[in-house]
């Protein structure tokens, strides 16, 4: 009985020495570098990418919630208007058989998606990559705008024939101001901009810098593009418009007096990029 036992224990011991053994973590070194007159090693680990998401994602995410609590709230509740819109159209669209309507909530559904990615790497410390998505975001819209005013180009949107060009072209007609907007996100995203000039480290917001207030007021541009195109594109399911009202031959542009007041206050002040 002493005997077996003590094998017993042993092979316990064993046994916990094993499961022990199996959780020590392992670092395995990608690549290393040697400062000799700083006298530091700079070691970069195979994990660093995982680390990112998992580690310093969660920190870096709180602090952008904290910081920007205030812009969030804004930008979500025009976002969740534009949204409703978007829903409603392609309801409407389906029931009436309307290729049109349906064609251009698929457009406005996923630059939505567009703008909530966004966010998402904004908040997650990166400062560059924003505006790079929300460059795709405009090229929804300005088709969206394209079609409303061209409908018999449909088959070639659907054919994959339309032309970018072309419908940045129609946007700047329907909405004066895109032009400025698509040069600016072309100039310094699309293209090698300012940000990309500099590093842009992945850190934890712990006050609003230049690169921070650019892409807010990027996010804000974007979120009210969403809203004002949904509501021309589906002007006729809404009870109160807030810029387009009908006139003989479409719709005008004509926020009032109390929308032009919120607007200013919405955009706050836009910032040259850094």
């Amino acid at each position: 009985m002493g005997r077996k036992h003590s094998k017993r224990r042993k092979g316990k011991a064993e046994s916990g020495g094993a499961r022990h053994a199996a959780v020590e973590p392992v670092v395995r070194i990608a690549s290393a570098m040697m400062d000799s007159e700083a006298k530091k090693l700079y070691v970069f680990s195979d994990d660093m990418l995982i680390n990112q998401l998992r580690r310093e994602g969660p920190r870096i995410e709180a602090s952008f919630d904290t910081l920007c609590a205030n812009d969030m709230a804004e930008l979500s509740a025009l976002f969740s208007k534009a949204n409703g819109l978007f829903f409603s159209g392609m309801a409407v669209g389906m029931k009436q058989d309307d290729d049109l309507r349906v064609a251009c909530s698929q457009l406005l559904m996923n630059a939505a998606n567009s703008f909530a990615a966004a966010v998402a790497v904004l908040r997650m410390g990166y400062v560059l990559q924003p505006g790079i998505i929300l460059r795709s975001l405009l090229e929804a819209v300005s088709t969206a705008l394209h079609l409303l005013q061209n409908p018999k180009d449909l088959h070639a949107y659907k054919s994959h024939t339309l032309q970018s060009p072309k419908t940045i072209a129609a946007a700047k007609k329907a909405l004066p101001p895109f032009g400025l907007l698509y040069g600016s996100f072309s100039d310094n995203f699309a293209h090698i901009g300012h940000l990309h000039k500099s590093i842009t480290p992945i850190r934890e917001y712990t006050e609003k810098h230049e690169a921070l207030d650019v892409n807010l007021s990027l996010l804000r541009i974007a979120c009210w593009l969403l809203y004002v195109t949904a509501e021309l594109v589906f002007n006729d399911v809404i009870e109160h418009p807030r810029y387009w009202h009908p006139v003989d031959q479409g719709y005008a542009y004509d926020p009032s007096d109390e929308e032009k007041a919120w607007m200013q206050n919405f955009f706050q002040f836009i910032p040259e990029p850094p």
